[in-house]
């Protein structure tokens, strides 16, 4: 069963959506939001597996919604339901993390494959965008995502601290752990980044700085 939650602003879409996974026994609608904010707000207790997203929401907009989901929910997988179909607006989503790209009046096959794809791990786009996401993927871009979802939110904290100059014996006082657990992390850092030392983690941060969240 793939729980799915969709996130649109007009109930007319939403409700049309409701009439098309009711054919799908393996699918299943677990709610609704119409706002970016009442997504971050139900996934911490609804668990979905997809979210189906807009872009233009009041409140937070999709692509501010993906960032969020993206950082503390990265197990999500995200399409984008959309009737945007510039490059730019695409390809910020892709980069982002979603992981689909669909326009609004896609048909129910193509939004079944798209969800049954995805959420095994692939990506899909509308016909009409496919060499988008053949750019996308050729850039390597979705490489740095993954790095990215690999760590965890306390690791990106101490990413950010050891860029700033600061010693394990420094960052374990300043987030309250013990030098031990702060040398796990590390280490746990350079595994995952395929890194050996602090210097080669130093310019990889630096390189990626407004992707990891860096001041």
């Amino acid at each position: 069963m793939i729980k799915i939650l969709i996130a649109d602003d007009h109930n007319v879409l939403i409700n049309g959506l409701k009439l098309i996974f009711a054919v799908r026994g393996d699918f299943k609608i677990i709610s609704v939001a119409n706002n970016g904010q009442e997504v971050i707000d139900l996934v911490k207790s609804e668990c979905p597996d997809v979210i189906l997203l807009d872009i233009n929401m009041p409140v937070l907009n999709g692509y501010q919604t993906l960032e969020i989901l993206k950082s503390d929910y990265p197990e999500i997988k995200v399409i984008v339901l959309s009737m945007l179909n510039d490059k730019r607006n695409v390809l910020n989503m892709l980069e982002a993390g979603a992981k689909g790209y669909l326009f609004k009046d896609t048909d129910d096959k193509h939004l079944f494959k798209a969800i049954d794809l995805i959420n095994q791990g692939g990506y899909y786009v509308s016909e009409d965008l496919q060499h988008i996401l053949d750019e996308f993927l050729a850039s390597g871009k979705y490489a740095d995502k993954k790095n990215k979802q690999l760590l965890s939110s306390r690791e990106l904290e101490i990413v950010s601290l050891i860029v700033n100059g600061n010693t394990n014996a420094e960052i374990a006082e300043l987030l309250f752990l013990s030098t031990r657990t702060v040398d796990t992390h590390r280490k746990n850092i350079f595994h995952k980044l395929n890194l050996n030392n602090t210097a080669l983690l130093v310019k990889y941060a630096l390189e990626n700085k407004a992707f990891l969240g860096l001041q």
